[in-house]
């Protein structure tokens, strides 16, 4: 068998096209494994230089960055270490849970029932609102906290959905005194919700597509991501004998002769 019979049946130079160097198709179609950036030697070049590393690492910091800047609402070329401590995480993650119990509360039914007074006007108990508004508030203002210190660019795209639509809502927001400072943080005028129209809250919070369903999306997100990177950094992981990726100690086999 001739080594032209190895590299394909139309009698190609064999040698040609597994040493060319040019970049370009030869004859057979293939490329030299000495070829360009493109080629097989030379991605492994870059990546035992460290060149890859370095570029992905260069992108995704500044992804970070870029978004970590819009939830804080400042500018900031300080570095940020690639991982997140699993108290961070657990903090966001207990912070997500408060966010969603504030929001169930504005969600219920309950809330806005009301009575007529004689002249046929809807009466709600303003305190009660104003009381599950304010809890709201306190809670969007702890999630921002915690979530806007995180490394994570999964938490902080869900962190930026809510800063984002809380922002598309503003309006309406503001009409029942909740106002939106520049770090991206909230703040209540008690007084201005008690004399707003409380039809206007339950707009904003109750009901599926409104204001309320959407940061509760968002955070429901939040919460399974902080929990489960939180897990991972907890348990040790490792590829098995047959390739599938486990967390040791979670396989129904305990020989470590079957991990990598």
């Amino acid at each position: 068998m001739s080594v032209n019979s190895i590299y394909s049946s139309n009698n190609s130079d064999f040698f040609n096209a597994f040493f060319n160097t040019s970049g370009q198709n030869n004859n057979s179609g293939g490329m030299g494994i000495f070829a360009g950036g493109s080629s097989a030697i030379g991605d492994m070049s870059l990546i035992k230089s460290g060149s890859y590393k370095k570029l992905l690492n260069a992108y995704y910091s500044k992804q970070k960055e870029d978004i970590k800047n819009s939830v804080s609402g400042t500018d900031t070329d300080e570095k940020t270490s690639a991982t997140d401590s699993t108290g961070s995480l657990q903090m966001a993650k207990s912070d997500a849970s408060s966010l969603l119990d504030a929001l169930d509360g504005l969600n219920s039914k309950s809330l806005y029932k009301n009575t007529l007074d004689e002249k046929g006007k809807a009466v709600y108990d303003t305190d009660k609102i104003n009381s599950a508004v304010k809890k709201y508030v306190e809670a969007y203002n702890s999630f921002i906290d915690s979530t806007g210190d995180l490394n994570s660019t999964k938490m902080l795209g869900k962190t930026l959905d809510i800063v984002k639509n809380t922002k598309k809502n503003a309006g309406l927001l503001s009409d029942i005194g909740i106002s939106i400072g520049k770090d991206n943080k909230l703040s209540l005028d008690e007084d201005k919700l008690k004399k707003s129209n409380m039809t206007t809250v339950n707009t904003l919070f109750a009901g599926s597509g409104s204001y309320g369903s959407t940061v509760s999306s968002k955070a429901s997100a939040s919460y399974r991501i902080a929990n489960s990177t939180a897990y991972t950094n907890n348990h040790a992981s490792a590829y098995t004998y047959n390739g599938a990726y486990s967390y040791l100690g979670t396989t129904n086999s305990t020989k470590m002769n079957q991990y990598l």
